[in-house]
């Protein structure tokens, strides 16, 4: 996250506009909403028939850009934008 505030208060100090930035882990601290299970993944050891329970978003499910949208916007808001 520092990095991320750095570059951006880079760009800000130089008056440039930023256009896109990529955060690998944006989508790894967002919590889930709903109860989400999946099935064992290949290298998982469960008896067979089980299902995982998620506790947090993962990368590329479908809730995973909602959830991190939920936090994002709820940061502008209390930010004031």
């Amino acid at each position: 996250m520092n990095s991320t505030r750095f570059v951006l208060s880079v760009c800000a100090a130089y008056k440039n506009v930023m256009e896109q930035l990529d955060a690998n882990t944006a989508f790894l601290n967002s919590g889930l909403v709903e109860l989400v299970y999946a099935e064992d993944t290949f290298g998982v050891m469960n008896a067979k028939g089980t299902l995982c329970k998620w506790e947090k978003t993962v990368y590329g499910s479908k809730k995973a850009t909602s959830a991190q949208d939920k936090i994002i916007y709820r940061v502008f808001l209390q930010s004031g934008f």
